[in-house]
């Protein structure tokens, strides 16, 4: 028996043992962890005051004992504002039995200084899950939220300076386009009226120099725009040949002007419509062709389209730039992207320029998820290459035109161009359609092509001819050609460079059936061989060529708000030529009060005026038309034109927006959206 209560007495005092070992083993630990750890730990009771702390936090509370902030609360710690809002947490706490993590505390103490720490608060229980108080660890953000402190202001100034970049280029944007506006628009004026060929030579000159001018603005404005991220794309459905085509034309000219060789080739298989931002496209087309012309001083200049890959319903397309020019040396290559660089000082006193013409257009093929790049001999020229990802839309008038090119079917046609690149190019678009092709490289060589082809009974149904051919030029060719009985059935068509337009005269004796500008457009070319073949019954008129009305259905009253002097006559001087009459006033104020009346067809609103801008002045009719039931169009003719001023102006109730330097195509079109009998324009 005692042998037994022994052993029962012993084995209670060895788990008691045991029991008191485990708990000093976590008290130690505890002690352990408390001295040590390096975050903030703390323990509170139910009235929110200090049960215990660690070293750290009482190294953080400035206590030389962790023991001294026993019994103390936040209150005898920190401001005020502070310890209520932890004291609601903890409560919170209590009551809920919720966790708080990870929040931010900003700690301001009584001499001033400030903390931050990122605290978790959990519920402080005993053994049988009851709630007696809350326990809590944090950890010092101070040096962080500095950090981000610094990168908060820096990111402050940086956007302040951007905003000031931006205001300066639009108001300096603004201040040149206004005198741009005056001196482009007065030699265009003057151009034309019956001048002296002097005088005609140094109009001509001023609006060269003009427009060279308006480029560089251009240029520097797209950088800047771009360089702020204001530029957003804008994805419309284009067909790409008629886009890319009607861009090359209006490049013709400064090639042709140099003797150059302009030419485009767009492959088969690029679909005919296409999902993108072409307005952004045709920027960089412009750029890398317009540099190409530039830096070319003999040979040619050729744009390439080509599919690189296809998937469902996208299509990405490479674009070739390809030039005979001066070349780029192998250590300028690399550097030709970036602004304000050209691959040599002496071509920007050379040629001109701004340096940033491919550095926007890098961008804008960034922007659209295309790469660029360039490969170029020194003396031998440039290759500028990029792709760029479209979707592929649809044509309802694909079928129809398909239908006119089966027309062709068959059809021999002769093709004369001293010049390889054009004989491959039209050789593949005029195979394309169906038609039996054959080039050849002279007139000589052209003549025995149609002897042979008599004496083989497959006569050539037409000849496309280049104008402008070493020993005999494209004019004396088809003088032989109607000089021969045999070839009298054959129709000729004729390819000119710009500023090569001969007399009527010419074209009717020798039966020329059109002539149409290198480079051509594939629907243009298409237009002229199905009419001059007789296979249509009408001619298309939907390609022609813009050009300014003859003929003036009706006269508009206009009134023109205008501050500057210069602008005034130019405007007075385009308007009354077409037959308008107008009603010229200095500023908002005054534009506000002449539109009390039924006076006016139309207002042409400038933007900056003194005593109430346009925005100012466009509010105030709106405001009164809300009593009249009257609407007066209000069009924005004004040299703001960074991005958002169209939108600003559409905001403040404008109808139109016309940017200066003012263009008298761009004016017209304008007016005429508004009043679609301004005119008859002749089918060309």
């Amino acid at each position: 028996m005692f042998r037994f209560l022994a052993r029962l007495f012993g084995a209670t005092s060895e788990a008691a043992r045991r029991r008191d070992e485990e708990a000093l083993l976590e008290a130690n630990l505890l002690d352990a962890l408390m001295e040590h750890i390096p975050d903030n730990i703390y323990f509170k009771g139910k009235d929110s005051r200090f049960i215990r702390i660690n070293r750290a936090a009482a190294k953080w509370y400035d206590l030389e004992d962790p023991a001294e902030v026993i019994g103390k609360d936040d209150f005898d710690l920190f401001t005020r504002e502070h310890a209520a809002a932890a004291f609601e947490d903890e409560q919170r706490i209590i009551e809920s039995g919720e966790p708080i993590w990870h929040i931010e505390e900003k700690e301001t103490w009584p001499d001033g200084r400030i903390t931050w720490v990122d605290t978790s608060k959990l519920p402080l229980k005993d053994r049988k899950g009851n709630v007696i108080g809350t326990f809590g660890i944090s950890r010092d953000i101070t040096d962080r939220k500095r950090i981000e402190e610094r990168l908060r202001a820096a990111k402050e100034i940086a956007e302040a300076a951007s905003k000031a970049k931006s205001d300066f280029v639009a108001n300096m944007s603004h201040e040149i386009r206004t005198p741009m506006n005056a001196i482009i628009g007065m030699a265009e004026l003057m151009l034309d009226t019956d001048l002296p060929p002097t005088l005609r030579d140094y109009a001509e000159t001023i609006l060269e120099a003009g427009e060279s001018l308006l480029t560089l603005i251009n240029d520097i404005l797209d950088f800047a725009k771009i360089e702020s991220g204001k530029v957003e794309l804008a994805p419309v459905s284009f067909d790409v040949r008629e886009g890319i085509g009607s861009m090359m034309k209006a490049l013709a000219v400064r090639a042709h002007h140099k003797g150059l060789e302009l030419a485009y080739e767009i492959a088969s298989e690029v679909p005919q419509v296409l999902v993108g931002d072409f307005c952004r496209l045709r920027q960089v087309l412009v750029n890398l062709v317009g540099n190409a012309i530039k830096f070319t001083e003999d040979g040619e200049v050729v744009l390439e389209v080509r599919v690189a890959s296809t998937a469902n319903d996208a299509v990405k397309l490479e674009f070739r730039v390809q030039d005979t020019g001066i070349g780029i040396p192998p250590d300028k290559v690399r550097h030709v992207f970036e602004e304000f660089e050209q691959a040599d000082k002496s071509t920007t006193r050379r040629y001109g320029g701004t340096g940033l013409g491919l550095t926007i257009a890098q961008r804008l093929v960034e922007m659209m998820g295309g790469s660029i790049g360039v490969e170029s001999v020194v003396g031998k020229g440039s290759v500028f290459q990029f792709t760029v990802g479209f979707g592929v839309g649809h044509d309802d008038a694909l079928a129809s035109a398909e239908g006119e090119r089966g027309h062709l079917q068959g059809t021999r046609v002769l093709v004369v161009d001293d010049n390889a690149t054009n004989r491959r190019i039209l050789a593949e678009m005029l195979g394309n359609w169906g038609m039996l092709v054959t080039t050849v490289s002279s007139a000589d060589s052209a003549l025995d092509a149609m002897a042979a082809s008599h004496e083989q009974s497959t006569p050539y149904s037409l000849v496309l001819s280049d104008v402008h051919m070493p020993d005999i030029d494209g004019y004396s060719l088809a003088a032989s050609i109607r000089a021969d009985s045999r070839f009298d059935a054959a129709v000729i068509i004729m390819l000119t460079s710009g500023g090569m337009q001969p007399d009527a005269d010419i074209l009717a004796d020798l039966r020329i059936a059109a002539q149409l500008t290198k480079p051509v457009k594939q629907s243009d070319l298409q237009t002229a061989i199905i009419t001059a073949l007789g296979l249509a019954d009408q001619p298309h008129c939907g390609n022609a060529s813009r050009s300014l009305p003859a003929l003036t259905k009706r006269s508009l009253r206009i009134l023109l708000a205008e501050d500057s002097i210069v602008n005034q006559k130019l405007a007075v001087g385009l308007l009354t030529k077409w037959g308008h009459h107008v009603h010229v006033v200095c500023n908002g104020e005054e534009a506000v009060a002449a539109g009390d009346s039924d006076e006016h067809d139309v207002v042409l609103m400038d933007v900056e005026m003194p005593v109430m801008d346009g925005l100012q002045a466009t509010r105030a009719i709106r405001l009164r038309e809300q009593t009249t039931g009257r609407h007066l169009p209000i069009i924005a003719m004004t040299a703001h034109a960074m991005t958002g001023d169209r939108e600003k102006c559409a905001a403040a109730g404008m109808d139109g927006y016309v940017s200066k330097p003012m263009r008298q195509h761009e004016l017209y079109q304008t007016l005429a959206m508004f009043f679609p009998d301004l005119s008859e324009v002749a089918c060309h």
